[in-house]
């Protein structure tokens, strides 16, 4: 049997459980210091956790491990940048887990429906349904409040249903996740616009009996700069762009479309314009290559769906007399100054001009606040005044969250905000100090501590991607046996092994041997002769 786990020594990689044929380990993950990967997650998903319980087979327990703190992993799973995998431990021996591609398995899975529990007669009121405005929506029902969703459009999802294409997240993926919501008892009221102008005011909505409320209503507007030649036939601007796309009424192509722009939106437009017969699409964008902001993985995309990259230009006129004929550009020679702020910088006399039977620019997002100014702050910025931590606006029973009150950022980081913006509404109504124990950071496993060394080598499984027509989904999940296997590659950094079940040890010996961090003591016997009883041995 099995003498000692050292503690202090062991560093929670996991080889004694995987090794041991006889089941006689777990780990307990649950500890004062998180792994990387966590630490990296805006929202602080249990990455560790759900990846042991993975290990163990009991997919359902992880996936509801996973919605504790990020109720979409569906959605996630398609779309997120997943730093996580960045600072994944793994890196250093064989690549990194594709937590982003387990994430979306376990978000696929049908798990029973969350069951309502209205406990608090406070109504709550939450404008936009994008990702901060779901999450917000699905924790303040999970403690108990009647919520209701206010939406412009007319389905729900925000920008995940109208910004994001439908070959990286399809509607049945938004619409399944909403479903949930709504058998938690969360009520959405679209083709309801809500603030001055609106069918309704925040005004009407405290008469009607709610007590606090988000406001979330994204970047639903494509920034805009004065060029000329933009009120071409053929001109037309990222966001909106992808918003016809998804609501059935896209244009379509036959020639040459330029696109401008190198965030993500100029990748999704590129794309798209291709799936609607562009016989070739460009991106002109004012960064070189390597400064692209666009996430790596969605370039690959791009690339592969044979975009042509046109980096270090930036736009000076759209050419055409009664059509987009081309685009005129100048070389740019850096986009921001010695101070590090946005300030391109151009060769005058380097010119050319791009042929083009469209132009779409996709330069950035904005947020349309003037509904909202009379009743919250408004930063220099254009976003929605919001205290850190709280998410707090200028009067006490407004909170606000999601690109709106942040800049435009990653669906993961307005979940992240939705979230921690509905703690502070609960706290609120219920008279709590909102402030109290919210700043406290976990800290992270130390990097001296990190499982790697004598972890044996286990190849990385990937998605497939298909072609797949039209916007049909792109990238297909991973089985159920890749997931396993990807599952077992989490060395669950910072976890703690213990031994469970001593009796099944048969001394076979293989955790001690395989244990990288030498913590393991295995008795030489099965089961040593009891103390009371004598031995008499002849001389």
């Amino acid at each position: 049997m099995i003498n000692v786990i050292d503690q202090d020594k062991c560093i929670g990689c996991g080889t004694c459980f995987k090794s041991c044929s006889l089941d006689v380990f777990r780990l307990d993950t649950d500890q004062s210091k998180v792994s990387p990967c966590m630490a990296a997650c805006p929202a602080g998903t249990d990455i560790r956790g759900y990846n042991a319980l993975v290990q163990q087979g009991k997919l359902e327990e992880a996936a509801q491990k996973l919605r504790q703190a990020n109720p979409f992993p569906g959605i996630t799973g398609r779309i997120c940048f997943h730093p996580c995998e960045k600072e994944c431990a793994r890196n250093a021996v064989d690549g990194a887990v594709n937590i982003n591609a387990v994430e979306q398995f376990l978000g696929d899975l049908d798990l029973p429906e969350e069951q309502p529990a209205v406990r608090h007669t406070a109504k709550v009121a939450v404008v936009g349904s994008g990702p901060a405005g779901l999450s917000c929506a699905c924790f303040m029902a999970r403690m108990g409040y009647p919520v209701t969703v206010f939406e412009a459009a007319p389905r729900p999802g925000g920008m995940l249903r109208y910004g994001i294409p439908a070959y990286r997240l399809p509607d049945a993926v938004v619409e399944a996740h909403v479903a949930r919501l709504e058998a938690l008892g969360v009520s959405f009221r679209c083709n309801t616009r809500i603030g001055k102008g609106g069918d309704l005011t925040l005004g009407d909505l405290r008469r009607r009996g709610y007590k606090a409320f988000l406001l979330a209503p994204g970047t639903s507007l494509s920034r805009r700069i004065a060029i000329e030649g933009a009120e071409l036939p053929g001109v037309l601007w990222g966001v909106e762009f992808l918003r016809a796309v998804r609501g059935d009424h896209a244009p379509t192509f036959s020639g040459h479309v330029v696109v401008v722009g190198g965030g993500d939106v100029a990748v999704d437009a590129a794309i798209s314009a291709k799936r609607l017969g562009a016989s070739s699409v460009s991106m002109v964008s004012l960064e070189s290559e390597a400064e692209l902001p666009a996430y790596p993985h969605n370039i690959a995309d791009a690339r592969d769906e044979g975009i042509d990259f046109q980096c270090g230009w930036g736009p000076v006129r759209v050419e055409g007399t009664d059509a987009v004929s081309g685009l005129a550009v100048k070389a740019c020679l850096s986009v921001k100054d010695a101070s590090g702020a946005f300030r391109p910088s151009f060769d005058e006399a380097q010119t050319r001009t791009i042929p083009a039977d469209a132009v779409i620019f996709a330069i950035g997002q904005a947020a349309d606040l003037d509904p909202f100014a009379e009743d919250v702050a408004i930063t220099p910025r254009r976003t929605i005044e919001t205290a850190a931590v709280t998410f707090e606006t200028s009067r006490p029973d407004v909170f606000a969250a999601g690109d709106a009150a942040s800049g435009p950022a990653s669906a993961i980081q307005a979940i992240a905000g939705g979230r921690e913006a509905a703690f502070s509404m609960d706290r609120y109504l219920r008279g709590g100090q909102i402030l109290a124990n919210r700043a406290a950071v976990r800290e992270t496993v130390d990097k001296d501590r990190l499982p790697g060394e004598g972890v044996l080598l286990s190849p990385r499984n990937e998605r497939a991607v298909t072609d797949a027509p039209g916007f049909g989904e792109r990238r297909r999940g991973l089985d159920l046996h890749a997931v396993l296997a990807e599952g077992m590659r989490c060395m669950t950094c910072g976890a703690k092994a213990r031994i469970a079940y001593n009796d099944d040890c048969m001394t076979c010996f293989t955790c001690e041997l395989r244990c990288p961090a030498e913590a393991i003591n295995v008795h030489p016997f099965k089961e040593p002769l009891p103390r009371t009883l004598e031995i008499h041995c002849e001389d």
